[in-house]
């Protein structure tokens, strides 16, 4: 289980963020919503990415 959870470390966003973006797109694929709701769900996505990635970046910083 510790294996899975070092495996995790630093990854639960990006995977979560791939998820949601998935899920748009099938809904999408499905006409559940239309294209600037995919368009939405995309850029929370990737929001949600660059938030993570530039967060770990300061924090590394400030440890260094």
């Amino acid at each position: 289980m510790n294996r899975v959870r070092d495996w995790l470390k630093g990854r639960k966003t990006y995977i979560t963020a791939a998820i949601g973006q998935l899920g748009a797109v099938v809904a999408w694929a499905d006409c559940d919503i239309n294209g600037t709701a995919l368009l939405g769900a995309v850029w929370a996505a990737a929001q949600t990415c660059f938030l993570r990635a530039g967060l770990a970046n300061e924090v590394q910083k400030q440890q260094a």
